[in-house]
């Protein structure tokens, strides 16, 4: 190895490593000012945490949020590990909170926030390219409801055909 290539090497390398460490950094400590969401996404940001539940259909499920994207994404993974494993992520978009979810059935609907009560938001779909609403089978609606601190009831809405279809029931999920 010539001295330029050694010397390009242990540049690159000390580059790589100062990104890294940058990275794992809070936001808030790497001189970025903390990220304050839309009502709705605070609201959704209270879901930081691992949690379980039970379906009758799904048996036993787990999903986790987690803050990613200095703490402005919420990234939802459902079933990690499983064939079941979906992603949903969570953003604000003109200080409106949306969601696009990465299906097991293969598409990514989004959605947004369409209502906000006191206990729950309420996602719908939204323009997704590449879906077709009227004939695809997709996820169309999302209803979390905030229980307490330590419970959440999802409440699914899945169409095909422009119809709904069977999307299980609510379930109620508890923080581990």
């Amino acid at each position: 190895m010539t001295k330029q290539a050694f010397f390009l090497t242990l540049v690159a390398l000390g580059a790589l490593t100062a990104c890294q460490s940058v990275q794992t950094k809070p936001a808030a400590s790497a001189g970025i000012p903390p990220y304050q969401g839309s009502a709705d996404f605070e609201r959704m940001k209270s879901l930081v945490g691992k949690w379980s539940g039970e379906s009758p259909e799904m048996g036993k499920m787990n999903t986790e949020f987690r803050l990613i994207a200095g703490d402005s994404v919420i990234e939802e993974r459902f079933a990690a590990g499983t064939p079941m494993e979906m992603l949903s992520v969570y953003h604000d978009v003109g200080g409106k909170l949306t969601m696009t979810h990465y299906c097991m059935l293969r598409n990514q609907p989004r959605m947004k926030v369409t209502k906000s009560t006191a206990d729950s938001l309420t996602f719908a779909l939204a323009p997704t390219p590449g879906l077709n609403p009227a004939k695809d089978k997709h996820m169309h609606a999302a209803t979390y409801t905030f229980v307490d601190a330590d419970h959440f009831k999802l409440d699914g809405v899945a169409m095909e055909n422009g119809k709904p279809c069977p999307c299980g029931p609510p379930v109620i999920f508890t923080r581990r």
